[in-house]
């Protein structure tokens, strides 16, 4: 079991450099390192490891989903209007049936297995498509209309309706659905929306666990209580008639609208999580794949991929754009921008072969497929079409580099560390989850405090992420330096250091950067 979770690691992590190393995404090269040291080629991983890579598969759809209901920008989605609105269904819907026809008639499968390969080609891959739109918002390719923000924005909701209409047809191809096809699809919008109230009821159950009850006291503890939460909805979406994929990805979601704070500190630790998850999701779908069904699937299934990607993803595109603003050209590029899939396809390409649905197999080779295919036009594409179809506006650094954390710099001087300057600024830092620099600074190096007398003064707020800097020398000259080298926002100022050496720190400060400084005293 260890020698197969080492051969996972070893071999993904480094076939994943190799693949961006020749500018393709790193998934790429994992998803082939899988296909080499699995069963039907070299067969280095262990049965046990097989055995379970379902769950481990299942469980890193879970993370996906968690990661995308506490990265949905709703802001951004409203100040978008109808376009992002639209994007966020049309061109999943389209794309679907669009697959789902082509499916039926060239591989000659019943209705519910052509589905399931539709919602399975239709996700676009949030991990290939997000560094490529905010490498163009950085560089100010579409700014002007928003274009890189319209794709991330239909993006994330274009992957929830996939991954709920996927569930509920799997349900149906499991033999669970009662009725006829009338009685089933009056059940679509009854899951849907029981999906979103047990979100609802599990997201706020997270808030008041870890904020209220004080269950979790670091973001370690606070990740665990939501994928826990997560796996509760996976579990009883086997037993109740609610869409429990649309259900976690909900509960991130509310997490995210009751408590942003909390959210940022439970995305952090799922993004750590998805380090390792990444490698193991796609290793393993390659490893699960068989070399010869993607043979016999041949160029019957890319001609499934290819309608998919050129008539049902350029229908829906045009679709959601239509009577906008934006030109022929632009939707052209949002075409191809919009087109890479990877991360769910991998996530529940292997669910309807682990389940023992008919066609298994093939839907996993037609989804391994897809991603081979989409991933590298789609990142190579976009770079290659974006100055050619996109204008180049002004850039506006307040949308580009949205920095995830702040960070703040409290200033001491003195052997005697001031514990009113210090609780202050971290239990500001720990509200809003902020980094916290503590600088002690004297001209004197005798006279610096030691660190660890710093860190006993945060007592209650010690989990706030923290780091103490020892510096002698010139107060007002290495507060500067140590500001500008930290890109710190606020800069919190003992009574005690802004009057020495005679004179008034803050204004000395003020007139070398334009940092905002507040001072605070040390009464009681």
């Amino acid at each position: 079991m260890l020698h197969g979770v080492f051969v996972i690691l070893a071999v993904g992590f480094v076939a994943g450099e190799l693949a961006s190393r020749l500018r393709l995404p790193r998934l790429i090269g994992m998803l082939v390192a899988g296909i080499a040291i699995g069963p039907s080629v070299l067969d280095l991983l262990p049965q046990p490891v097989l055995d379970i890579s379902g769950e481990i598969r299942l469980f890193t759809l879970l993370v996906i989903l968690l990661k995308a209901g506490l990265g949905l920008d709703k802001e951004k989605i409203l100040a978008q209007g109808s376009v992002a609105i639209r994007l966020g269904f049309l061109p999943a819907v389209i794309e679907a049936t669009v697959v789902a026809v082509a499916t039926r008639y060239i591989f000659g499968w019943d209705w519910i297995s052509s589905w399931l390969v539709g919602w399975i080609i239709c996700a676009a891959s949030p991990a290939v498509i997000v560094p490529m739109m905010l490498r163009l918002k950085a560089e100010g390719w579409g700014v002007k209309k928003g274009i890189p923000d319209l794709i991330l924005a239909g993006g994330t909701a274009s992957d929830a309706v996939a991954v709920t209409m996927f569930g509920i047809f799997v349900v149906w191809a499991s033999g669970d659905g009662d009725g006829g096809i009338g009685a089933r699809l009056a059940n679509i919008p009854i899951q849907i929306v029981l999906g979103i109230l047990f979100g609802i009821v599990a997201g706020k159950l997270s808030v008041i666990l870890v904020k209220r009850l004080g269950l979790a006291d670091n973001s370690v503890h606070e990740g665990l209580v939501a994928v826990v939460a997560g796996l509760l909805l996976v579990i009883g979406g086997s037993v109740l008639p609610y869409s429990p994929f649309l259900a976690v990805m909900v509960t991130g979601f509310v997490i995210l609208e009751t408590d942003s704070v909390l959210a940022r500190r439970v995305r952090g630790g799922m993004d750590r999580v998805w380090v390792v998850g990444e490698i193991f999701l796609f290793v393993l779908i390659g490893a699960a794949v068989d070399v010869r069904v993607i043979r016999e699937a041949g160029m019957a299934g890319l001609g499934v991929v290819a309608i998919g990607l050129l008539i049902g993803r350029w229908a829906g595109i045009f679709a959601s754009t239509w009577r906008s603003i934006i030109t022929m050209r632009e939707r052209l590029f949002m075409v191809v921008g919009d087109m890479a899939k990877a991360t769910v396809q991998a996530a529940i390409g292997g669910i309807p072969l682990a389940l023992g649905l008919p066609h298994g197999e093939y839907m996993l080779a037609i989804a391994v497929v897809a991603i081979l295919v989409s991933a590298p036009l789609g990142a190579f594409g976009t770079v290659l079409l974006a100055p050619r179809m996109l204008e180049k506006g002004e850039i506006d650094p307040t949308r580009v580099t949205v920095r995830d954390r702040f960070r703040f710099l409290a200033v001491t001087s003195g052997r005697r560390p001031p514990r009113r300057l210090i609780r202050e600024a971290a239990r500001i830092a720990r509200r809003v989850d902020a980094k916290l620099l503590i600088l002690n600074v004297h001209p004197d190096p005798e006279h610096l405090v030691d660190s660890e007398r710093l860190r006993e003064e945060l007592l209650a707020a010690r989990d706030v992420d923290h780091e103490v800097i020892l510096v002698d020398g010139n107060i007002t000259e290495t507060v500067v330096d140590v500001a500008r080298a930290h890109r710190v926002d606020h800069i919190y100022l003992s009574s005690e250091a802004n009057s020495s050496g005679g004179h008034d720190i803050t204004t000395a400060i003020l007139e070398n950067c334009d940092i905002p400084v507040m001072v605070i005293g040390e009464g009681t």
